[in-house]
């Protein structure tokens, strides 16, 4: 078959159009025969049945004349779509424009060698210019190749084994077209990475929320054992709230561990020439191509939990693409130590560079990070004080001097080259590192008590989708201030 020829989707299409229209129906339709049941028998309800076989029949017809009234084709440059019964539409994407092929798998889709492809252009709105809902994996990969040939053609490296250091697991390779560096996450750092992730406190609160609704189900003879064998009789009551509490806990890290790793499984980046392709999962399969001239910064978190162990994971923030898919463009790698950084940047990412030192906010400014983090603190306890023990809440002034204080000791700025780094913390710990033509406005601000100890507020803005991000670092130096600014004018 030729390239020009037109081509339509894997008849799987069908079903899954037809699936989706069908759950979308269910909740009315469950609602009414709810609400008919209290009046008629339950043999009378199953009569009703039809309500379900007939619009699934209807889906599905519907759904197979959609799959073949979508046609594609590509030839010269373009990638030509058809769609439409009533009301027709056809679309060419010159190939030159697109920003991004992103595959994505699911179990199904993987049993049946079927990927969907979403590709995103320049000045993409909120949804992908085009989805390819189901086509053969490997017309998937030659839809990539074809759309992302605008420049050069690339050839695929295939990831290394990762072992240890990251020098073990970036790997680096001469090709016909420049150097190509490729990192596979290894299954340790993944599990590390969801172990630090603190994503377990969110599900707690669920797992917490469902066990009170169940717990006065559980026969007594049962909650009676396990008290007996677990619990001295003395102080009964506390010492099993916090068994349970501790137990759910640790149940909430189990799940939480093990639901990440199976969503970052087989994480895998690799850069060659202008593209970067990520990709990562195991039950889904998620696989996307990104031009690095659409970063737009790059963010290095550190979060509560990895601060410790010196850990942190690198994302970027980049400019077009639909809604749906920003969470596809914004990992670059779940996790890292941080003295792997400069290296990982230097082989996958050499526009952007770990400054060798920052430019600290003064000393004279470390009585307004702890002055605003204490007026926050006795805005949650003076409420408190009118509950029983609200006098408990005092305790919150001595964590809130620590983030006063640390935010103080974190915030920095740096200036290298063509590169604007800021440091701050809010709970996590953030460097974000902006090329200066990237930088789409800086601005400076300060109230009377600032001005009179000669200090600012700084503020940088970028291209990001769904919309534009900002960071900003508080009571810089004036001085400093002066600087930044005539690094963004190119004075």
């Amino acid at each position: 078959m030729k390239m020009s020829d037109i081509k339509r989707q894997h008849p799987l299409m069908i079903i899954m159009e037809a699936v989706r229209s069908f759950v979308y129906m269910l909740p009315p339709v469950f609602l009414f025969l709810l609400s008919i049941s209290e009046e008629i028998e339950l043999s009378a309800v199953l009569s009703y049945i039809w309500i379900l076989v007939i619009p699934a029949v209807a889906f599905f017809a519907l759904s197979t004349l959609r799959w073949y009234l979508y046609t594609y084709r590509y030839e010269e440059g373009y990638l030509h779509i058809k769609l439409g019964l009533i009301f027709k539409k056809e679309r060419s994407l010159k190939k030159e424009r697109v920003q991004t092929v992103n595959i994505r798998t699911g179990l199904l889709q993987r049993l049946l060698d079927v990927a969907t492809v979403r590709i995103e252009t320049a000045g993409g709105g909120m949804e992908s210019e085009v989805i390819l809902k189901a086509v053969k994996m490997e017309e998937a990969q030659r839809i990539r190749s074809y759309l992302e040939s605008g420049s050069k053609s690339r050839s695929h490296v295939d990831a290394e084994e990762s072992k240890g250091d990251i020098s073990d697991n970036v790997s680096e390779h001469d090709t016909e077209y420049g150097i190509t560096a490729s990192y596979v996450l290894p299954i340790r750092k993944i599990f590390l990475a969801g172990a630090t992730s603190g994503r377990f406190m969110l599900l707690f609160s669920f797992i917490a929320a469902a066990f009170s609704q169940f717990y006065p189900y559980i026969p007594e003879d049962i909650t009676d054992l396990l008290i007996e064998q677990l619990i001295p009789e003395s102080n009964t009551d506390i010492l099993l709230i916090v068994i349970i509490l501790l137990s759910l806990l640790l149940l909430s890290w189990l799940v939480s561990v093990l639901a990440y790793m199976v969503k970052y499984a087989n994480f895998s980046i690799r850069r060659q020439h202008e593209y970067l392709n990520i990709s990562w999962g195991m039950i889904e399969q998620k696989e996307f191509t990104l031009k690095v001239n659409r970063i737009q910064a790059l963010s290095i978190q550190e979060g509560l939990f990895r601060q410790p162990f010196g850990l942190c994971a690198i994302n970027s923030e980049v400019a077009g693409g639909g809604l749906r898919d920003q969470e596809y463009v914004t990992i670059i790698c779940p996790l890292l130590h941080k003295r792997e950084l400069a290296t990982f940047l230097e082989r996958i990412l050499p526009e952007y560079k770990i400054p060798t030192s920052m430019t600290s906010v003064p000393r004279r400014s470390r009585k307004r990070y702890l002055f605003r983090t204490f007026v926050t603190a006795i805005i949650i306890i003076l409420p408190m004080q009118l509950l029983p023990y609200g006098w408990l809440g005092l305790l919150l002034l001595l964590p809130a001097f620590m983030l006063g204080l640390s935010r103080y000791r974190t915030g920095a700025t740096s200036i290298d080259d063509k590169q604007l780094t800021f440091r701050f913390r809010n709970i996590n710990r953030y460097m974000v590192l902006m090329v200066q033509n990237h930088i789409q406005s800086l601005e400076s601000g300060s109230n009377p008590f600032q001005r009179k100890s000669d200090l600012s507020n700084i503020s940088t803005s970028v291209l990001s989708s769904p919309s534009g991000k900002i960071f900003h670092v508080d009571n810089v130096d004036d001085q400093e201030t002066k600087k930044i600014w005539k690094f963004f004018s190119g004075n």
